[in-house]
């Protein structure tokens, strides 16, 4: 693509290059003077693989990293670009901009909180509004989601999906540059980023693939993953995966010689495919969403897949294709108690605990769905609660949410309970006491403690310990 010199406006130009550019053009483009306009080309990036440096003179460094980034989270990518040139598509003098962001495997995605994770559709500029809000330092952190879910799917409509798609690039890349300028310290970017595409079956998917990959390669936008709506078996991964791997090799085929892309593809070649099943793991982490009966009978094969993060349930399509009546929460008032009806979900039951059972059995990420009503009178907020409580006790990781104001709530439920706490730190006590006491007597440790008469194993240990874990983590954000 040409673009003219005069195209200064950031705007405009990368309304352009979203339209024309490939994703790896849009990440490392060379810029070549010819005729006062400048062309990009482009060169293959494999994700946790390559540290690419280019610089003002357009000259470029692509170094091989080290394996053991699939499972070090210390380490990140990191990619310099003349920011000036990606924008403007012009090459006037300007400091390039070095970012950074955190990369997750599925050994590591664990290692955060995922408590609140909040629809935002792409197409509504005041829901992204209220989200520059939330991230806002000057909001409490128990107010802010833990995770925020950009949505092309269900929440644009179909002929607004082309404008969301460059109304969400423009925005992230705002919230980029103003959460990195020196000047500031006023905006978080402390949240896990998800970007919902369209299925595979629509028109829109393949756009909304090539805008995915371009996020979550690009490290100065907060996308990490991306959400794959009614996948019904692990066919369905193992497409959009191999179709992610195309896009890569497509963009090679563009603009860099054959011998370039050979090179780079091979650290994705076939021993990537780890877990059977026609399994191609994907260059962009991808999380499942489950609703429908055809998905929750094939749950355990789409958990299976090592191109999943995650299970992220979607209990309002669920619903209807179970074809479950539309229930409504009631309160019974008598003279000295309220009480509150059970949350009206047991026609999910079967389903919703299926899916945990299977993301536990291939250690994944699991999502509860949302709750419908956003009133704020307080009999909402209470029954609100009791579905968070009810996923938090089935062993959900965390919650979908729909409106900001369900936030602080899931937050302070999906955290460990100062009594939780507590008590994991005297089990955890209980047990090394236990081992100093028959070590100190020279006998050799039982593996058996007892506290409050209840008998304590290292199980119950490890548990507590991850318990005392997360708090840390939440208390660090």
């Amino acid at each position: 693509m040409i673009v003219p010199r005069s195209s200064s406006s950031a705007s405009i130009a990368s309304r352009l290059a979203m339209k024309y550019l490939m994703p790896s053009q849009l990440l490392a483009p060379f810029i070549k003077n010819s005729n006062r306009c400048y062309q990009s080309r482009c060169s293959i990036i494999r994700l946790f693989f390559h540290r690419v440096n280019i610089n003002s003179d357009s000259s470029f460094v692509v170094s091989r990293q080290p394996q053991s980034l699939r499972t070090v989270v210390s380490t990140t990518t990191t990619v310099n670009i003349n920011i000036s040139a990606l924008h403007n598509c012009r090459a006037s003098t300007t400091t390039s901009t070095t970012t950074t962001k955190q990369y997750f495997n599925n050994d590591t995605i664990s290692s955060i909180p995922l408590r609140s994770v909040l629809y935002v559709p792409a197409s509504n500029t005041r829901a992204l509004d209220k989200v520059t809000k939330l991230l806002s330092l000057a909001t409490e952190r128990a107010k802010r989601p833990d995770a925020i879910m950009y949505d092309l799917e269900d929440g644009v409509h179909p002929t607004k999906k082309e404008e969301a798609r460059i109304q969400l690039y423009e925005y992230l890349q705002q919230q980029s540059s103003t959460a990195a300028a020196a000047t500031t310290t006023t905006l978080s970017r402390n949240y896990f980023g998800l970007l919902r595409i369209n299925r595979s079956d629509t028109p829109w998917f393949h756009d909304d693939a090539s805008l995915a990959l371009t996020m979550v390669l690009d490290t100065t936008i907060n996308i990490h993953g991306v959400v794959l709506p009614k996948i019904e078996g692990w066919e369905d991964v193992d497409f959009v995966a191999r179709h992610f791997r195309s896009l890569m090799t497509e963009s090679a085929g563009k603009g860099a010689d054959s011998t370039t892309a050979t090179s780079t593809l091979s650290s994705v070649s076939d021993d990537d495919d780890e877990s059977g099943s026609g399994d191609v793991v994907s260059p962009v982490p991808l999380w499942a969403m489950i609703e429908t009966p055809r998905a929750i009978l094939s749950a355990a094969e789409i958990a299976r897949q090592a191109s999943i993060q995650g299970l992220i349930l979607g209990t309002n399509d669920l619903s209807k294709e179970l074809r479950l009546r539309p229930t409504t929460t009631t309160t019974t008032t008598s003279s000295s108690s309220t009480t509150l009806s059970p949350t009206p979900r047991m026609g999910m039951l079967t389903s919703l605990q299926y899916t945990i059972l299977a993301a536990r059995a291939h250690d994944k990420i699991v999502i509860d769905g949302v709750y419908n009503n956003i009133a704020s009178d307080a009999d909402n907020l209470e029954h609100f609660r009791q579905e968070c409580l009810q996923g938090k006790e089935w062993g959900m990781d965390g919650k979908t949410l729909i409106h900001p104001n369900q936030i602080q709530a899931t937050n302070e439920i999906y955290a460990p309970s100062h009594e939780e706490l507590e008590y994991a730190r005297r089990v955890v006590k209980c047990w090394e006491d236990a081992i100093a006491e028959q070590s100190s007597s020279g006998r050799n440790f039982t593996g058996v403690a007892v506290l409050d008469g209840m008998m304590i194993e290292e199980l119950h240990v490890i548990m507590a310990r991850k318990l005392l874990e997360q708090a840390e983590k939440i208390h660090s954000m």
